[in-house]
């Protein structure tokens, strides 16, 4: 599926955590917590997350995208192809300017529905736990229609309940599900980035496009690490996360490198990644950020041992440095 966080993560996560943080985009669910009750979500709500749930992941398409975030007010432009084979999804993302760049994908099987999609189907009581719903994380509000790429759209505005995530405002395609525009901004109400399709061809020659060659310079992913179709909510392994934001829970667990962990959270609509890694010299400290995607450095020491903690994410820096801050070895 194509959402906000995965375009993020396809165009501002460095090399070394480029191919890893997009993977927790696809699995979601909120943790049990105490968090403030909004009204439910109406039936209009309702079915646009279903739609973005859902129908993407089963859609051959091709279409070209602008972005721009709010550190470099450059308008960059990229193709996005997306195909299903053998009932297992693909992906290339192509950057239009500048040097030749190609992100290649290979995604989950049809039918494999991570947390996130069953959170944005309203499917996670399921997973037998006191959850909180999307409506308690965010109070979303239809806007009402627009036309982007030259398509009938639905505009929907998700405004967190608390100061641990940002706003969004997002463009869905009443056929496809599929985000044709998104803005996401601060606290002030300040863009932090924004996309927006400028086409969208959802009857492509795919057997064409796969032929095309691989651009010169390129990195590809496999998206195997979150379970399909979870029953239940997992904890990390060796490291115990004290803290998150309300909403989100840990979808995943991997090596970066053979020495680093990364853990991986998300809510369904945004995430961050945790980074544990053993440093025998000085560790710096501090906070930076990329448009939507911050980067907190911190130090932990834990068994006479120190390690570099880095949290990435799109999530506002009070969030990010107090997870940090709150990271112990099991």
């Amino acid at each position: 599926m194509l959402t906000p966080p995965a375009i993020r993560a396809f165009l501002l996560i460095s090399p070394l955590l480029f191919s890893f943080h997009l993977q927790a985009q696809e699995s979601a669910a909120p943790v049990s917590s105490q968090v403030s009750s909004n009204a439910a979500q109406s039936p209009e709500v309702k079915k646009l997350l279903q739609k973005m749930a859902n129908i993407p992941h089963t859609l051959n398409y091709q279409g070209s995208f602008t972005y721009q975030h709010k550190d470099n007010p450059t308008l960059q432009s990229f193709r996005i192809i997306h195909w299903v084979e053998d009932g297992v999804e693909h992906e290339r993302l192509q950057h239009l300017n500048g040097p030749e760049r190609e992100f290649l994908r290979t995604g989950k099987a049809i039918g494999c529905e991570s947390l996130g999609d069953q959170l944005l189907q309203g499917k996670i009581s399921q997973l037998g736990a006191n959850l909180a719903r999307m409506d308690q994380l965010y109070k979303f509000e239809i806007r009402g229609p627009e036309r982007v790429a030259g398509r009938e759209a639905t505009a929907l505005l998700a405004f967190p309940l608390d100061n641990f995530r940002h706003s969004s405002l997002l463009t869905i395609d009443n056929e496809t599900g599929l985000v044709l525009k998104s803005w996401l901004v601060d606290e002030s109400a300040r863009p932090l980035e924004r996309y927006q399709f400028i086409d969208l061809d959802l009857s492509p020659d795919i057997a064409s496009l796969q032929r095309q060659p691989a651009a010169k310079l390129q990195r590809s992913a496999v998206s195997h690490i979150t379970e399909c179709n979870p029953s239940e909510l997992k904890q990390p392994e060796h490291w115990n996360v004290a803290w998150v934001p309300a909403g989100f829970a840990f979808v995943g667990q991997r090596k970066v490198r053979d020495k680093i962990d990364m853990l991986m959270y998300t809510d369904g609509l945004t995430s961050f990644s945790v980074f544990i890694e053993q440093e025998a010299g000085a560790i710096p400290e501090g906070v930076a950020q990329r448009g939507a995607t911050l980067v907190v450095m911190d130090l932990l020491r834990y068994q006479d041992k120190n390690y570099r903690i880095t949290v990435v994410g799109e999530i506002p820096v009070v969030s990010a440095q107090k997870i940090a801050q709150n990271i112990g070895g099991i």
